[in-house]
């Protein structure tokens, strides 16, 4: 009763003081009469009597209320009618709860008791690589304890996995081990299931008795369980010919008193002059007098090569990291570098670079050794003769006498057929081939094509375990793997991966060709395929923008030019002129990207006589069982063979119905659409180009969709 008159009395006063900081508003704020306020006084005097005359009325009506209903609590005791609230036993019920908090004598079903019991192992949980259509997954494995068996029966068509309510999940997050049970109906969750992780998708596997898979090397062959005895090629395989050049004193001196008295014909006056000299090439080097432009001492170059009748003089003005002007005159008696005197210097076997070239030497006749792998692709040129073909087998050899075969591959491809025919008897030691092809050397244009889409199969392959253990290149996998930091897994077995180097010799008859189909892998391994140990080796006699397009160019860093036949073609190699004065024979300009100006060096010669020595020396050796095998490829050009229909992806069905849509046959929208990886995608693809879905392939231009309609597809299905 108390609190009612309360809360009452506060409704009364909040409204009296609201009504009175109105009145002082309305006084205080407005120009008004006193017969207006007056008159509002006595409206304001009679609201509030009726206000004080309804709260009254109230306060007698709930008096009376609690008095009947104190009455009938005196003469019932417990009322439980069904359709009235009892609120006061309520009250006494709850506060009699008895403390008997035991709840062992609660039945608990067995499996959630045992599940409740079994505490979580303290130890890192196992990783398991699952595979599902060739493609690695990760997975985080808990085991149930080897005690519990497994009642349940999941009906099947309350679990699959391409259901609607999947259809966007990825197909590989399911690990189904072992073929149906003979009830098409059920899947049995047998013994050893997983349990569900909150937040993670179910695996279910299905143990039933069978042999347990070995484990296999996805990148090729287990050729790293053969062990051979190999042994590098000797000296004794090369001409041992001195090569050590004689300096003509005579011939320095009067070089030297013709080219400053031709200078000071132009009024460039020199009094100091230093003479480097060289096995092919002399470099005489000075410091103009002050006033003297550089580019009025590069326009010489005709003049002094007719003074001195020679060819091939080339001006560096100035020498890079110094403030001097170089002359380069070739000698009258130029010398032979031999191949041996390259692998036999200091400089070179005791390099410690993973893919060590041994070019020849330098005009000071030190011996020029770089390494591939930090180029990481290299593009040769020069007109014919000029020493192309035999600086591939330089480079080639010098890779040869470092390397073991186990950690070097070469794919060759040749259209001339018989430049690099020799190296067929290296199939089983140091050659990559394509399951596709039947020849370890490539002559073939469109050979060339299917072996360059499965280098860069092996690329994807080769990203995708990367990716899976941490790593971002093939040197710091290898060094891993070495150190046994990577453990082998159910399914896949870590070993180190071998480099692979891609000789072209001829790019302009492949570009002639098939120019949109050899350009394209050419472009993407170049672009990416560094960091997985695949580098590029191409050489071509024709450098102009038609052969070495713009896009190629760009992605080959590194470059060599032989002689060329103009200033254009030396243009189009390094931007700069200079090739077309080289001598021929070997005499090549050597740019690296991180170098402004190039490098003059005499390669090495290396004899046929020599090359035929080195490979029978291999050759003759016991190699692997079978060379390294690249990735096979679906189909060999999708019109030689076609697919079964139990082979073809689970997707095929699904992407072909949304590129007739789309009517764009394209990687990108595969993978975009049913979210797959890129390699996935085309393979995809690939089987929808041997079904007859779209067309071949035509470069960076998405293939042409063959099928105007969904219910043309029916009949391939």
């Amino acid at each position: 009763m108390s609190s009612v008159l309360f809360g009452l009395t506060g409704l009364v006063g909040t409204t009296i003081i609201l009504i009175c900081l109105f009145l002082v508003q309305f006084i205080f704020l407005t120009d008004l009469r006193i017969s207006k306020l007056k008159q509002f006084y006595e409206s304001l005097s009679s609201f509030i009597k009726s206000l004080i005359s309804f709260i009254n009325e109230k306060i007698q009506y709930i008096k009376t209320k609690l008095k009947s209903k104190d009455e009938s609590k005196s003469n019932v005791i417990v009322s439980n009618e069904e359709n009235e609230q009892d609120v006061e036993p309520a009250r006494i019920i709850v506060n009699t709860v008895t403390e008997t908090d035991n709840t062992d004598d609660i039945p608990i079903p067995e499996i959630v008791k045992r599940f409740s019991l079994n505490k979580t192992p303290s130890a890192e949980p196992e990783i398991k690589i699952t595979r599902f259509n060739e493609q690695s997954h990760l997975h985080n494995e808990n085991k149930i304890p080897s005690d519990i068996k497994k009642k349940e029966i999941i009906s099947k068509d309350n679990y699959n996995v391409n259901t609607a309510e999947q259809k966007n999940q990825n197909p590989a997050d399911y690990d189904l081990s072992a073929e149906k049970s003979s009830d098409e109906n059920q899947l049995e969750v047998l013994e050893e299931g997983k349990v569900p992780v909150a937040g993670k998708k179910l695996v279910i596997t299905l143990n039933e008795y069978e042999k347990e898979a070995e484990l296999t090397n996805p990148l090729s062959v287990a050729i790293y369980d053969e062990e051979i005895d190999y042994k590098p090629p000797t000296f004794d395989l090369l001409i041992n010919d001195n090569d050590e050049y004689q300096i003509d004193e005579n011939e320095l001196k009067q070089n030297a008193k013709i080219l400053q008295e031709k200078l000071e014909t132009f009024k460039i006056y020199i009094e100091d002059l230093s003479v480097t000299p060289g096995p092919v090439v002399t470099q005489y080097e000075f410091v103009p007098a002050a006033g003297i432009k550089i580019s009025k001492i590069e326009s010489l170059v005709d003049d002094i090569a007719l003074a001195l009748k020679a060819q091939g003089i080339r001006i560096i003005a100035p020498i890079p990291g110094k403030g001097t002007v170089g002359i380069e005159i070739p000698n009258k008696n130029p010398a032979i570098v031999r191949f041996s005197s390259i692998v036999k210097s200091s400089r070179y076997h005791n390099t410690n670079f993973r893919l060590p070239l041994a070019l020849g030497k330098t005009i000071s006749g030190e011996v020029f050794c770089t390494d591939l792998s930090r180029m990481p692709h290299l593009l040769m040129a020069g007109a014919t003769g000029s020493g192309k073909s035999v600086g591939i087998n330089t480079i080639i050899a010098s890779l040869l006498f470092k390397i073991h075969p186990k950690n070097l591959k070469f794919v060759i491809i040749d259209p001339k057929k018989v430049e690099l025919k020799q190296y067929e008897m290296l199939e089983n030691h140091f050659l990559a081939v394509s399951p596709d092809l039947d020849k370890a050397i490539i002559t073939d244009p469109q050979d060339a094509v299917i072996a360059l889409k499965a280098v860069c199969a092996e690329m994807d392959l080769r990203y995708e375990i990367l990716a899976s253990v941490g790593q971002r290149n093939i040197y710091d996998y290898n060094k891993k793997v070495k150190d046994g930091s990577l453990k082998n897994h159910e399914d896949y077995l870590h070993k180190p991966m071998p480099y692979i180097i891609v000789v072209i010799d001829e790019l302009a008859d492949l570009m002639l060709t098939a120019s949109k189909e050899v350009e394209a892998p050419i472009i993407r391994l170049a672009q990416l395929a560094r960091a997985v140990g695949i580098h590029l080796v191409v050489a071509t006699q024709r450098p102009s923008v038609d052969v070495i397009t713009g896009i190629i160019k760009a992605n080959f860093p590194s470059r060599i030019a032989y002689l060329v036949a103009s200033r254009v073609d030396s243009r189009t190699i390094f931007d700069v002129m200079g090739a077309e004065q080289l001598l021929g024979n070997g005499d090549m300009l050597f740019q690296t990207g991180g170098s402004p100006h190039p490098i003059r060096i005499q390669n090495s010669y290396l004899t046929t006589e020599e090359i035929e020595n080195i490979c029978e020396f291999i050759g003759n050796q016991k190699g692997y069982s079978q060379p390294y095998l690249l990735p096979a490829l679906n189909d060999n050009s999708a019109s030689s063979r076609t697919i079964a229909k139990e082979d073809r992806d689970p997707l095929f069905e699904e992407a072909a119905r949304l590129v007739i849509r789309h009517q764009q046959g394209s990687v990108s929208l595969i993978q975009r659409r049913l979210k797959v990886g890129y390699a996935r995608a085309g393979r995809i693809i690939d089987e929808l180009e041997a079904a007859g879905v779209v067309g071949s392939f035509d470069g960076s231009k998405a293939r042409t969709v063959l099928m105007e309609s969904e219910s043309e597809l029916e009949a391939i299905l």
